[in-house]
């Protein structure tokens, strides 16, 4: 297998954000807080990504 050449990206802080992209910023955290909520209310697993594979993380 090859190895990737290129560089692991960097995030950009929340005071270097435009207006919009932190609304986005907002609204991405808020929704999954209510996923989070709502799937340990239904008792369901939640679904992650965590070293190449795809796991689930019990409520």
């Amino acid at each position: 297998m090859i190895k990737p050449t290129y560089k692991k990206l960097k995030p950009i802080p929340e005071k270097d954000m435009s207006e919009n992209a932190r609304m986005a910023l907002k609204a991405g955290r808020r929704a999954i807080r209510k996923l989070r909520a709502e799937n340990k209310r239904l008792g369901l697993p939640l679904i992650s990504w965590k070293d190449g594979k795809v796991i689930e993380v019990d409520p």
